[in-house]
């Protein structure tokens, strides 16, 4: 036996103090009475009481000896060690979307937790608990935890994700913790299937239960109506349902599809999305991957001015949060006024007509406005600034800016002129993965052109290669020192007769245009784990997004796109901070991944941790103190009926 607070036993200096008040305690009191004889008869009384007196003064002392000795004992905290009796312990908690579904009155990840704590109650004090979440990231929360109280305070606060999370990184955790430690009892608590499971203990909380999920919502306008069409699956078994759409914010449904059958077998494919071919009808290929019930339905409406749709099952199941789901109708922005600054006329006026669909690029000055290079002086107000064979003295401040063919250096460009080479190679376009360059280059046929000479330059971090010649930039685009878009043909267009004859001359220049004037998003209807861009339109210097939860974030802005992974279910809130101290917003909506979605799923692999596991366990702690207070409580009351006694004795 050891104790946990040595420090307790000062408490034993109670003792010495007992004795002490029992010696000089005064046994007797100056009583006034009213007669001899009872003074007589008391002293008769107390001659023939006083040995038991006596003993019941001893008996009380030590009583009170023995109640201090053992709250010192308490207060130190006695611990008693048991070997091989306690157990180290890792969990592997399942927080994907699917355990939002609720079955018995509560969720699946309620559920999960329940299961883990009962374990951790039913085990030995002295055990230590690791636990491993599998949420929107796989994190380790705590690791060889031998308080078992916080270990559940902490398990207890832990919410369920939304996104659809693989457990290979839980896995390779607990593999290394099982590699480190083979003693180790693993558990895995999910709502997952798996085939077979080696040194992991599978506590499967799935209890299947209806439901139906909406999907793939899209709308399009025409001939002055709207058209709203989606998809409707149903996870267990066949279903009806009904359907109702709903404009903006309104709490009355415009329309409702009755009696919807979602009864047609479809296969998903990986991502959860329902094979169609190529006529739009549901597809079965068990090859592809697990088959659901599904249904397509379509709104057909006279109301074409709205701000958001929003579609809703109207029957409740397991999973109410895979019941609707809104897109909104962004605002499509006007181009804003560009100024254009050469004294040739070359092909970009062309390709800058035929992008902008005007007839002409000099005739429109609503659009547009070309000058010369002479009459350049730092014009204020427009939203693009192309300087053709010109640079200024000073980077504008507001607005893109093109540079077609530099002559020279130009402050806050982000580019360095280093002078004209002669071509010796063919330009080739970047073969890049990226995103951002996939989109810039959007409908180009990618073809090779010819060049006789171009600029060449030396760029910082914030631009990305679009086309190069002999490993040189030659068209890149990026940001200047003021955070504006900023996009640069390092050549001559004149000199690549070949290059403003291709399709792809003017299919770039649309695609630089949409780069200068971006939406602030490209589409507004998301999943869970998906990341958003938020494009920095001319003018923005920061971004705020206000989660469905409340929590905000606060985007890199120094590129041209800032992005953010969604991880909640519903309405994203998008603010844009304008450097004229305005405000814009935009909105967007999550849904629950598709595959999330499934009341039970069946993995094709095994979850398996590899070794050979070990008998070897902790030294178990026994430290309840509830016997000690019984004990102490018996004392007490046992001291105070010897003193009820004595007293009654002295009367």
């Amino acid at each position: 036996m050891s104790f946990l607070y040595p420090l307790g036993f000062l408490a034993l200096i109670g003792i010495p103090v007992l004795i002490l008040i029992y010696i000089i305690k005064n046994r007797y009191t100056e009583q006034t009475i009213a007669s001899t004889y009872l003074w007589t008869l008391s002293e008769k009384f107390l001659k023939r009481r006083v040995p038991i007196n006596r003993i019941t003064g001893i008996i009380n002392l030590i009583l009170q000896i023995l109640a201090v000795i053992l709250i010192a004992v308490v207060l130190a905290h006695p611990i008693l060690s048991i070997p091989d009796s306690a157990k180290e312990y890792c969990f592997i908690l399942d927080a994907s979307g699917s355990m939002n579904i609720v079955q018995n009155d509560k969720t699946r990840f309620d559920a999960a937790k329940e299961k883990i704590a009962e374990i951790i109650d039913d085990s030995m004090l002295g055990s230590s608990y690791t636990l491993i979440y599998v949420g929107s990231s796989t994190d380790k929360i705590y690791e060889n935890y031998t308080d078992k109280e916080r270990a559940l305070e902490i398990l207890n606060d832990l919410e369920v994700s939304y996104s659809d999370t693989s457990l290979d990184n839980a896995r390779s955790i607990a593999q290394q913790y099982f590699s480190d430690y083979p003693s180790v009892v693993t558990y895995l608590v999910t709502d997952k299937i798996y085939s077979g499971s080696d040194n992991v203990n599978i506590i499967n909380i799935t209890n299947e239960g209806a439901n139906c999920g909406i999907s793939d919502i899209e709308y399009v306008i025409k001939d002055n109506k709207l058209f709203v069409t989606g998809q409707i699956s149903s996870y267990l078994d066949e279903a009806t349902v009904s359907v109702s759409l709903y404009f903006d914010n309104s709490e009355e449904a415009y329309a409702t599809l009755e009696n919807l059958q979602v009864n047609e077998l479809c296969t998903m494919d990986k991502k959860g999305n329902l094979l169609l071919d190529e006529e739009g009808n549901f597809v079965v290929d068990p090859k592809e991957g697990d088959s659901v019930w599904a249904c397509s339905f379509e709104f057909s409406c006279d109301q074409t001015e709205f701000s958001s749709i929003k579609v809703r099952i109207n029957e409740t199941d397991s999973l109410d949060m895979d019941n609707e789901a809104i897109v909104f109708n962004v605002k499509h922005e006007n181009v804003s006024p560009i100024l254009y600054v050469s004294d040739t006329t070359t092909f970009m006026g062309s390709a800058l007509k035929a992008a902008l669909g005007i007839s002409s690029i000099e005739d429109d000055d609503n659009l547009v406005t070309t000058i010369a290079t002479a009459q350049y002086a730092s014009q204020p107000g427009y939203g693009l600034y192309v300087f053709e064979g010109f640079v200024p003295e000073s980077m504008p401040k507001e607005g893109a800016v093109w540079f077609i063919n530099p002559t020279q250096n130009v402050e806050g460009a982000n580019f360095s002129f280093q002078g004209v080479v002669n071509a010796n190679e063919k330009a080739a376009y970047s073969t890049s993965t990226s995103t951002k360059i996939r989109n810039m280059l959007k409908g180009t046929s990618k073809e090779s052109f010819g060049i006789s000479k171009y600029v060449k330059v030396g760029l910082s971090s914030k631009f990305s290669t679009l086309i190069t010649c002999e490993g040189n930039p030659l068209l890149f685009a990026g940001t200047n020192i003021y955070g504006n878009r900023e996009v640069v043909f390092a050549f001559d267009l004149r000199d690549s007769a070949r290059f403003t004859l291709l399709s792809d001359c003017t299919t770039l220049v649309s695609n630089m245009l949409s780069y200068s004037f971006p939406e602030v998003v490209d589409k507004t209807s998301f999943y869970c784990g998906e990341n958003l861009q938020v494009n920095m339109i001319a003018g923005c210097q920061g971004v705020r997004i206000e989660s469905p939860l409340g929590n905000v974030s606060y985007p890199d802005t120094t590129s041209g796109i800032s992005e953010e992974e969604l991880t909640e279910v519903g309405v994203y809130n998008i603010y844009l901070m304008m450097k004229d101290n305005s405000e814009r917003h935009v909105t967007v909506y999550a849904s629950l991944p598709k595959l999330e979605r499934q009341t039970s799923v069946v993995e094709n692999s095994e979850f398996i941790l590899v070794g050979m596991p070990e008998e070897a366990h902790l030294f178990g702690i026994i430290d309840d103190l509830m016997i000690i207070f019984i004990i102490l409580a018996v004392i007490a009351v046992a001291d105070y009926g010897v003193y009820c006694y004595e007293q009654y004795q002295l009367r």
